[in-house]
């Protein structure tokens, strides 16, 4: 991924998931060491490394119980599994990216853009169900779709982290991939959130080989990884 975060964003990004994970919000570090974030309520444990440093975060019990275990087995997501015992299930691991600025390319003739629910919904029904879990539309609340003879081709959309994160998803049409439509759609929405006075945030799933190339073309800098696991009825 090419590197366009600038170094005194680390800090925005560091509050954010900071608040998430349930730590003080000045708890990351460039000299810190492993964090650890107790929520007995939670119904989530998860592994989270910015920047070299890694914070675990769950219930107390299972916070302790992986406390010790190697980065790479928790951010495997096998180490989170165990330690979470029977019932735990919908693992999760990703590589974060972030940027402050991107550059924006400016199409010959002005795309249709619909920031209609109706539109993101009926391009989710054209996609398979491993891509459409994947990017995640459903989950995001700003949705803008591109439009082409009157049909849906690419979302692009995003939720807004702690009021300082726009985590942006992509779901593009299989007869329309391989176009550049994706990495069009994510500049663009990219734009308008940081016109917000945001940074943006990719999750891209560690399988997701698409994801991971299109956050590179687009020049979003890999800086973190996530693992996570659902828990059961605690």
């Amino acid at each position: 991924m090419g590197d366009t975060f600038h170094e005194g964003s680390r800090g925005i990004v560091r509050l954010a998931w900071a608040r998430r994970l349930g730590l003080p919000d000045l708890s990351f570090s460039d000299d810190g060491g492993r964090l650890l974030g107790f929520r007995d309520s939670s119904r989530e444990l998860i592994a989270v490394e910015l920047f070299g440093q890694l914070a675990l975060s769950g219930p107390t019990e299972l916070v302790n119980a992986a406390a010790d275990l190697p980065d790479e087995d928790l951010l495997g997501g096998g180490a989170l599994l165990r330690a979470a015992g029977p019932g735990a299930h919908a693992l999760s691991t990703a590589v974060l990216g972030f940027a402050d600025d991107l550059p924006l390319f400016q199409p010959e003739t002005e795309p249709e853009v619909s920031r209609g629910n109706p539109e993101a919904v009926e391009l989710e029904t054209r996609c398979p169900p491993d891509d459409v879990s994947s990017a995640g539309i459903e989950r995001r609340e700003h949705r803008f779709t591109l439009m082409h003879d009157d049909a849906p081709v690419a979302c692009a959309a995003y939720t807004v982290r702690e009021g300082l994160l726009a985590d942006l998803g992509i779901l593009v049409a299989p007869g329309f991939r391989e176009r550049g439509l994706g990495t069009f759609m994510v500049r663009l929405v990219a734009h308008e959130a940081l016109a917000e006075g945001l940074l943006v945030q990719v999750e891209a799933q560690e399988q997701n080989v698409a994801a991971l190339r299109l956050a590179d073309a687009v020049g979003v800098a890999p800086s973190g990884r996530v693992a996570s696991v659902k828990l059961r009825n605690r």
